[in-house]
């Protein structure tokens, strides 16, 4: 493997560039999340300029699924209902195949098809195309298409456009903007909706081994059965350390106009084992304040006073420079009784 070479590995709903070995500025873990109601599909931000398939399949359990206690029964006065645990479309299983090809020397089509088995019954079929694009050679341009199609009797369209400016090594900028869609038939999730998010996201080398990133994002919803509006603010400080280790602090800051207000913060830490294996370890923690309020989906609610806790372990092997294997546990917990296991693996073939 040449020294210094910047290599991208491919995570479930984002990418994270590692660069090896240390000796160079880029040694930085760039953890970019995408929040929102459709975090379950996700605007796929990667700027990829590479010929690429990805293949994943994901599946969960839950240990324990207990809140809330239902309604009592009372006949002719009350009729029987069981709310259900507000978990954000995180799907039983799931199953991904990706394939990015290059056109020419400066640009890249993306094309994406994911199945998600989200709950009993709820299923969808999502299909992305994506066109990447090298407008100069500081500044990238991506355009994306999305559809949606859920099992309860609804559609969705998902689109946006956004541009990566490089003002040095040291130094980039992010901008993008979605829109989303979907009509009256989506009774089930509330009916008809529509959203624009703005995002910006500024990252700076601080040290050769200090790097930071910030990232502000503002999001306008309008349907039936809500309208509101919300800002988030994140930070990112990432710190690689001489025992091929890097740390990623991270702290979230959530509010909207109906009153959901969240904090999140995590830490992650990235450790070389050899020159073609590494393992990934990750804590989150999440606290609301939420007044109980429904985000339009039927017997779903976002209850006062949430916190949650997450762990996840994962390893990333190279089996040659054109393939690469990856797997991922993920435990989550939280004070409603609810506990889950998520099972991830997954392979990247770059050509």
């Amino acid at each position: 493997m040449p020294l210094g070479r910047l290599r991208p590995a491919l995570r479930e709903g984002r990418a994270v560039f590692q660069v090896k070995p240390p000796h160079t500025i880029l040694i930085f873990l760039l953890v970019v999340s995408c929040t929102g109601l459709l975090r379950a599909q996700g605007y796929d931000d990667a700027f990829e300029m590479r010929s690429k398939l990805k293949v994943e399949l994901q599946y969960a359990d839950y240990g324990e699924y207990e809140y809330p206690e239902p309604i009592v029964f009372r006949y002719g006065v009350t009729e029987y209902q069981q709310i259900q645990p507000y978990i954000a479309n995180f799907p039983e299983k799931r199953g991904l195949v990706k394939y990015t090809r290059m056109t020419d020397e400066n640009t890249a089509l993306g094309f994406r098809y994911q199945y998600s088995d989200l709950k009993e019954d709820a299923q969808q079929h999502f299909l992305e195309t994506k066109i990447t694009r090298n407008l100069s050679e500081s500044a990238v341009g991506l355009a994306a298409a999305q559809f949606i199609r859920d099992s309860r009797g609804y559609s969705a369209f998902q689109g946006g456009a956004g541009a990566l400016w490089n003002f040095s090594v040291m130094t980039s900028l992010q901008a993008d903007a979605q829109f989303f869609y979907r009509g009256p038939e989506a009774e089930a999730v509330g009916g008809r909706m529509g959203t624009l998010n703005a995002r910006l996201k500024f990252r700076q080398v601080l040290t050769l081994s200090t790097a930071l990133l910030a990232e502000y994002s503002h999001y306008n919803a309008n349907g039936n059965s809500l309208k509101f509006n919300s800002h988030s603010l994140s930070l990112w400080l990432s710190q690689f350390f001489p025992t091929q280790t890097a740390a990623h602090l991270n702290a979230r800051y959530y509010r909207n106009s109906m009153g959901i207000e969240s904090l999140a913060p995590s830490i992650e830490v990235a450790q070389y084992i050899d020159w073609a294996t590494v393992l990934w370890l990750k804590f989150r923690y999440y606290k609301n304040k939420s007044e109980n309020v429904s985000l339009g989906e039927k017997d779903v609610i976002v209850p006062d006073g949430l916190e949650s806790r997450s762990f996840s372990i994962q390893v990333n092997r190279e089996m040659s420079q054109e393939l690469l294997l990856y797997a991922k546990y993920r435990y989550y917990g939280s004070n409603l009784n609810v506990q889950m296991n998520t099972y991830l693996v997954g392979f990247v073939v770059s050509f």
